[in-house]
């Protein structure tokens, strides 16, 4: 399924690229000798909020891509953590009980329920205050975060079973992560400016239906979008294609793509029991059709993409690529 973009839409993209020349200095991009051609490739199938790491998402229709997530209802993507009594992060894979909150979202509260417990409520928009900012993480993993207080902490310690646990909030006034600050034996594209707050390692992550069929089809029991959990999910074309694009456009919005999704062990994770594969599927099968030497032992699938303009974009939007 293959359209290449006429004079207006043309004209519209030379103009995205010099406002991301601007503001990125990214001169190497035009200096290639590539032509520069978007080709339309499919459509956007689904977009996915996930506002705490690691627990259950959102499924919307529209949303706006922002520097650092999408962001609706007043929410940005992955801006809630979990922490330890160490201060490091907490995902999935170390608790996979975190699958099993529910996220509900209100006028000016966040709702987190989970099997046999009460409600939790903290603040959608709490003010800083600067006696219960900390820091957690380290290396590329390192953010200054607002601690969402006791009652959270005591609720989350109670569904994990794991003392010490804090809730961190993201605020907008606190600096966020920059994807350039990653260093892998493989080369990646992220350019300074790249921010994000919890997502692992850049604030897009764009899969197709047909790259998650073709891994089905190999499975005997079919993973789902969220085992994957990426922000944009697209269809039309096919499987694996997504390796190969180097920069997408979706209405206004346009995106680098600055590497492969490598994956790890919380693939496994089943999302609707709050557990580990027993069978360490889909990741086993994963490894076996989607690996690649420099990644070592992390297969890949999906692409992570930092945004170049920001704008609106909907479930139904054409989506075009521009390819390697």
């Amino acid at each position: 399924m293959l359209s290449i973009l006429q004079d207006d839409a043309t004209s519209t993209f030379v103009g995205l690229i010099g406002a991301s020349v601007l503001k990125y200095g990214f001169t190497t991009w035009l200096a290639s000798g590539k032509p520069r051609v978007y080709e339309k490739v499919g459509k956007v199938s689904s977009l996915h909020l996930y506002p705490v790491k690691s627990c259950r998402g959102l499924d919307i229709e529209t949303a706006k891509c922002t520097a650092i997530g999408l962001r609706q209802f007043g929410v940005t993507d992955r801006h809630w953590i979990l922490s330890s009594k160490d201060n490091n992060w907490i995902n999935a894979n170390m608790e996979p009980k975190l699958t099993l909150v529910t996220v509900k979202l209100h006028e000016d509260m966040v709702e987190m329920t989970a099997p046999g417990m009460e409600p939790l409520l903290v603040p959608l928009n709490p003010k800083l205050d600067k006696t219960w900012v900390c820091h957690i993480g380290n290396g590329p993993m390192a953010i200054d975060t607002l601690d969402c207080g006791d009652e959270a902490a005591d609720w989350f310690t109670k569904h994990t079973g794991r003392k010490g646990v804090r809730l961190n909030y993201s605020h907008p006034d606190l600096s966020k992560r920059e994807s350039i600050n990653f260093k892998y034996p493989w080369e990646h594209y992220a350019l300074p400016g790249d921010r994000m707050a919890f997502a692992n390692y850049c604030a897009y992550m764009m899969m197709t239906k047909e790259s998650l069929n073709a891994l089905n089809a190999e499975l005997e029991t079919p993973a789902n979008v969220n085992n994957f959990r990426p922000s944009i999910m697209m269809e039309g074309s096919s499987a694996f294609e997504e390796d190969n694009w180097d920069a997408v456009k979706i209405g206004t919005t346009s995106f680098r793509m600055i590497d492969m999704c490598s994956r790890c062990n919380q693939v496994n994770v089943v999302q609707e029991e709050g557990k580990h594969s027993k069978d360490k599927e889909p990741f086993s099968t994963l490894r076996r059709i989607r690996s690649f030497p420099e990644y070592g032992v992390k297969p890949c699938i999906g692409i992570y993409l930092a945004p170049d303009v920001e704008g609106t974009i909907s479930v139904g939007d054409d989506v075009y690529a521009i390819r390697k």
